[in-house]
Formats: structure tokens, sequence, C-alpha cells
């Protein structure tokens, strides 16, 4: 029963991870993300009973290859957990104010007084809707995935739900 939960998670991780890359690769280039910084809160583990809030940080930076951008942040949990990730974006205009941006990253977690994801390196897949305000200040809400992608024995994921502010540097 925990081999067949341990494989859907897998499963999952890799369908958004691969989900992610394409939109990344093939979309249409159609918006580019100021840099900026963000501030986010909301919820760890938002889908399962045992639930955490959050909060974040994170740096964002256009680079000249696909209308990408390099982001970098930081989140903690009320759990004592935290992780630092580093990843690539990619803003899509969806109808006038509106982005839709898919992220992927790298992140080394900490588990804290949290949830066992199984080891440190964890990658971090991100679908976030945004509104963008002249000026380029964004109101987003984002949902990511927290998985270690089957490298370690152990490999629950954590979903996460929160809202970003952003605003151009």
């Amino acid at each position: 029963m925990i081999d067949r939960h341990v494989e859907s998670v897998g499963m999952r991780g890799r369908t958004l991870l691969t989900l992610t890359l394409t939109l990344l690769a093939v979309a249409p280039l159609t918006a580019q993300e100021p840099r900026s910084l963000a501030f986010s809160g909301g919820v760890s583990n938002f889908n399962k009973s045992e639930r955490w809030i959050e909060a974040g940080v994170e740096f964002r930076m256009p680079i000249d290859v696909w209308k990408l951008a390099f982001a970098t942040g930081l989140t903690v949990n009320d759990d004592r957990s935290g992780w630092i990730f580093a990843g690539l974006r990619r803003d899509f205009s969806v109808g006038g104010p509106w982005r839709l941006t898919p992220a992927f990253g790298v992140s080394l977690y900490e588990q804290g007084d949290g949830k066992d994801l199984g080891g440190p390196l964890e990658f971090r897949s991100a679908f976030e809707l945004g509104y963008t305000w002249p000026g380029d200040k964004r109101l987003a809400l984002v949902i990511y995935h927290l998985s270690n992608a089957g490298i370690y024995d152990r490999n629950p994921g954590m979903n996460s739900l929160v809202l970003t502010f952003s605003f151009p540097l």
C-alpha cells in the first residue's frame, strides 16, 4: 500500500515536471517578467490533514534566453521546516493583465519538526496565476509541489498553496 502511494506521488511529480518543462520550451514568447522581489504566505501540505502556515521571499531576475527568469528564495513554516530554492520561471500572458507562470527549481530542505520528505535535495514545481498592475506590481495565487522525484527511498512530497505579492526593483 505504501509503495503504491510512493509510486503515485513520483508519477504525479514527473508529470508536473514534464508539463512545466514543455510549457517553458514550446509556448509562444508573450511576456517578460521584470526584476522583482516577491513575498508570499500560505499553507504547506494544504491537501493533507496536517498543515502548516508558511512564509517566503523570492528574488526574480530576467535572463536573455527564451524570456526566462531566474528565481531564488527562502521559505519557512511554523513547524520549523525551511527550504531554499533556485530555478527558472517564465511568464505567459493569458489575456490583459493576467499572467500564468510555470516554474521549476532545485531546493535544499531542512526538516525541522515537520514532514520527512526523504532527504535534503528536493525539486520544486510550481504554477502561478497572477494579476499585474501598471508598474509591474503583481498579486498571484501559487500552487507548488516539493518532492525528491524518487531519488530517496521515502518520497511523500508536499503541496503548498500561497498568495504572493511582487514588485519591481
